[in-house]
């Protein structure tokens, strides 16, 4: 987990769009993957590794960055893991942590 933090975070500093969605896909095809069971434990890792940067200085500066991007593939990607973190309660309260400000920004990816 920490490992693809890692690899997201130098893909989003570059602005190297095919990394970061590589990064994206492959934890929602890991999610995907496991038994909806233990999917739940997943989500909780990428809580706990805080793979959004949330908890950091950033603050949600980090996914408002991604969701700015215009590339289909990467809000794609983007919008597909948020909808695995937010499968869980917890999931939902890590992206609200801070302000409405990431959810009101899917909201205006989602009507476009």
């Amino acid at each position: 987990m920490t490992e693809h933090k890692e690899k997201l975070v130098v893909a989003a500093d570059a602005g190297n769009v095919k990394g970061i969605v590589e990064v994206l896909l492959s934890l929602r095809v890991n999610a995907l993957q496991i038994s909806p069971e233990l999917r739940k434990n997943l989500v909780y890792e990428l809580i706990r590794n805080d793979i959004f940067q949330l908890t950091t200085k950033l603050r949600n500066n980090f996914i408002l960055d991604l969701l700015r991007y215009e590339d289909k593939a990467m809000r794609h990607a983007l919008l597909a893991l948020i909808s695995v973190i937010v499968s869980t309660l917890k999931g939902v309260e890590y992206l609200i942590s801070l302000d409405m400000s990431v959810m009101k920004r899917i909201i205006d990816i989602l009507k476009q």
